[in-house]
C-alpha cells in the first residue's frame, strides 16, 4: 500500500441481525486524491483487499471521467436505455447486496464494464461514465459525495463495498475519498457505513499499545 494511505482495519460491530456483525473494513486517504487530467488520459488503480490485485481502475481525461470494474467484477449504475448506463451515486444508508437490479422495472443494475460480455480484460478499454464533459454539454449522475457500489471477486467469494467520491456535472474530475468493504463473502453493507466512535478509539489505543512493546523489545 502507498505510504498516503491511511488503513483504518478496523471491525465495525454494526448490526444487521440478531446475531450477525458486519466486518467492514475501511480504507480512506488522509489527503482526498484529486483524480483530474487537463490533458488526455490518466488511470489509478484501486486494490479493495490489498491483495496484489487490481479490482477497479478509474480513468481520467480533461473531458471524462470512468470507471473499470476488472475481470467480473460489477459496479451498480443507472441504466440508460436497453444497455448500459452512467454509474449511480447511492445514498449514505443504501444497501449494497446481491438484489440490486432484481426489483421489477428497477433503474439500479449491477454492471460489468462490458456491458455485452459481463468481462473485462486486463487491456480492454471498457469504462463505466461517472463524468462527461463535452462541448454540446455535461453528463453525471452525481451532484456531490456520493458512494459507489461494488461488487468483486477474492479468494473466498463475492464481497460488496462502495468508493467513496466527490462528483458532479461541469467538470472532469473527481475526488477519491477512499473505500470500504465487508470482509465476510456475500454479507451486504450499507453505502457509508463507518466503525462506531467507540470501537475506532478502542482499535487505535490497541495498535498503539502493540507498537509501544515493539519499540521496547
Amino acid at each position: 500500500m502507498s505510504r498516503r494511505l491511511l488503513i483504518a482495519g478496523i471491525v465495525a460491530a454494526v448490526a444487521f441481525g440478531p446475531a450477525a456483525h458486519a466486518a467492514v473494513l475501511i480504507t480512506a486517504f488522509p489527503d482526498p486524491l484529486l483524480l483530474r487530467d487537463e490533458f488526455f488520459g490518466s488511470s489509478h488503480p484501486v486494490d479493495i483487499d490489498s491483495n496484489g490485485t487490481t479490482d477497479f481502475t478509474f480513468a481520467y481525461s480533461f473531458s471524462f471521467v470512468g470507471l473499470r470494474a476488472e475481470a467480473y467484477n460489477r459496479a451498480v449504475i443507472r441504466l440508460i436505455g436497453p444497455v448500459g448506463g452512467r454509474i449511480s451515486p447511492l445514498p449514505n444508508g443504501f444497501s449494497i447486496n446481491s438484489t440490486i437490479g432484481t426489483e421489477l422495472l428497477s433503474e439500479l443494475q449491477w454492471s460489468s464494464s462490458d456491458f455485452v460480455d459481463g468481462f473485462v480484460e486486463p487491456d480492454e478499454t471498457a469504462y463505466i461514465s461517472i463524468v462527461q464533459v463535452l462541448s454540446t454539454g455535461s453528463a453525471s449522475e452525481f451532484s456531490g459525495r456520493s458512494a459507489i457500489g461494488i461488487e468483486f471477486h477474492a479468494a473466498d467469494g463475492i464481497h460488496y463495498g462502495y468508493l467513496d467520491i466527490d462528483a458532479g456535472p461541469g467538470h472532469a474530475g473527481i475526488t477519491l475519498y477512499g473505500w470500504a468493504y465487508e470482509s465476510r463473502p456475500g454479507v451486504p453493507l450499507f453505502a457509508g457505513q463507518v466503525p462506531e466512535p467507540s470501537v475506532f478509539i478502542l482499535s487505535g489505543l490497541a495498535t498503539i499499545s502493540f507498537l509501544s512493546r515493539r519499540r521496547r523489545k
